[in-house]
This record gives C-alpha cells, structure tokens and sequence, in this order.
C-alpha cells in the first residue's frame, strides 16, 4: 500500500496542532466562563475532526462552516458584550476567532494538505 508523501504528512501534522490548539484554548475559556453547554460543541468539533481526518469531504467542509461560524459569533459576542466580559475572556476569544479563521483558509489552500485527504479518501474506497 503506498504512503502520502513527507510534505503531505507535514500538512496534517500542522492541521491537527492548530486543532488541538483550537481545542485547547475553547476548553480554557469554557471553564473560565462556567459554559457547560459548550462542552458538547468542542466534542462534536473533535467528531467531526476524526471523519476530516479519515478524508472525508462532507467533515472538512462541516469543520470548514464550524469554524467560520464560530469565528462570526466570538466576534459579534465581544463586541456586544464587551463590558461584561472579562480581560481574559476577550483576549481569548480574539485568539480563537484568529484560528477559527486560519484553519478553514488553510484547509481550503494548502495542496499537501488535500493531498493527504485525497489519499485517505482512496485508500478508504471499496
């Protein structure tokens, strides 16, 4: 069976250290801000990142629509309730609408990165 290249393997190394990163600073500010609920919206995010990771196209392009999503209210959250929040709260926040930004441009751009998907697409396929 043959193997992605280097460059390809480097792609998805880069994409899962910007996830984890995502990951972990959404799981920092939900227990700062005690938001229990979006517990289930980091886990169905990591969900998704798996199918994404196996190649499948309808999770990159759900992971790409999360992304932007989230990057839209973090946004419209701080600045509507940005005397509410704290310090913490909204440096955190812009951090993460930067790499709910980076990661969709990135998944959507980089050619090893599709390459790898590709390949895992087809060494899936019956």
């Amino acid at each position: 069976m043959l193997q992605p290249d280097l460059s390809a393997l480097k792609s998805r190394n880069i994409l899962i250290t910007l996830f984890v990163l995502l990951c972990i600073l959404d799981a920092t500010l939900v227990v700062i801000a005690r938001d229990k609920w979006a517990i289930g919206r980091i886990l169905l995010t990591i969900i998704v990142m798996y199918f994404v990771l196996q190649g499948r196209r309808w999770a990159k392009y759900l992971l790409m629509g999360i992304c932007s999503l989230l990057a839209v209210l973090l946004i419209a959250m701080v600045v509507v309730l940005s005397s509410k929040l704290s310090i913490i709260l909204k440096v955190g926040s812009l951090i993460m609408v930067v790499l709910c930004t980076i990661i969709p441009i990135y998944m959507a751009t980089n050619k090893d990165l599709n390459r790898y998907l590709s390949f895992k697409r087809q060494s899936y396929s019956p």
